[in-house]
């Protein structure tokens, strides 16, 4: 048997042994981080909604809330729950973590609309956790004044209320 036989068996062996182990834990692991995600976004306040809804003013909020409430053919969703401002905020506590390692000023910068080269960055990281918690479909669809308004105030959001 020659050199590379004995180290592919040994190397099967191994796997063979550890893999369930470290299946196991991995599965663990995950169950955990989402226990833990779910933990950290508290429910809407009265106040946080205000927020939302004033910096969103009341045209970006109605569009917001019709795309929410039609499904992609255009019909009526019955939903027991389509406020834009839950989902502006559950938007806001997904994007908290791509955006950890952003400066508050940075952040605050792009919410204006200045320049910075983050700026791909976190508008990418919000459009995601926005389209999760509205829908892909319905993101599309929205209006660009509408889908620029509900960026910066995730972003917004975060700063107020996350950080």
């Amino acid at each position: 048997m020659t050199l590379s036989g004995i180290a592919v068996l040994t190397s099967g062996a191994l796997l063979a042994t550890v893999a369930p182990v470290a299946m196991a834990a991995d599965r663990t692991q995950e169950r955990t981080v989402a226990v833990d995600a779910a933990e950290q976004a508290p429910p809407l306040t009265a106040e946080q909604r205000r927020f939302i809804e004033t910096g969103m003013g009341p045209e970006a909020m109605a569009e917001l809330e019709k795309a929410m409430s039609q499904g992609s053919s255009g019909t009526v969703q019955p939903r027991a729950f389509p406020i834009a401002a839950a989902a502006i905020a559950a938007a806001a506590w997904c994007a908290k973590g791509a955006l950890g390692s952003i400066p508050t000023s940075v952040l605050s910068d792009i919410a204006a609309g200045k320049a910075s080269g983050k700026k791909t960055y976190v508008r990418n990281a919000v459009i995601g956790c926005i389209g999760g918690e509205i829908g892909g479909v319905v993101w599309k669809f929205l209006p660009g004044w509408v889908k620029d308004k509900a960026v910066n105030m995730v972003i917004a959001f975060i700063i107020k209320y996350i950080r």
